[in-house]
């Protein structure tokens, strides 16, 4: 997992589109071990502490770009940045674990009109 990734350049889609690939990218390796991870959910707490830690970081980075984007119009900004990374995170874990279920690129696509909608304030 990297700390950052360049969510700065370009439009809104272009900044959640940059979120959800960089979420795919980071469970593409082994979906077995997701799948694991989702059945077990047993941790080291290293390995907690990590995943938290990044979390944090992933919040307070799309929470500072939710600030400065013109086109986004949620009245909540520090919740919107939690539930968007909840949702990238949780939604790709669980695809990415059994890919097999929805074609990735239609996973990405259909992830990113929706947080775009949502961010935009528009159904």
């Amino acid at each position: 997992m990297t700390d950052r990734i360049d969510l700065s350049a370009g439009t809104l889609e272009t900044m959640v589109r940059a979120l959800v690939r960089d979420a795919i990218d980071n469970h593409r390796d082994d979906p077995q071990l997701l799948r694991i991870m989702i059945e077990e959910a047993s941790f080291s707490q290293e390995l907690l502490d990590t995943i938290d830690r990044h979390g944090r970081d992933r919040v307070e980075q799309l929470r500072d770009l939710l600030v400065r984007h013109a086109d986004v119009r949620v009245r909540d900004l520090p919740t919107a940045a939690e539930l968007i990374v909840f949702t990238v995170e949780a939604n790709t874990h669980k695809l990415m674990a059994a890919p097999q279920t929805v074609p990735v690129e239609s996973f990405e696509n259909e992830l990113v009109d929706m947080l775009t909608r949502y961010l935009r304030g528009s159904g």
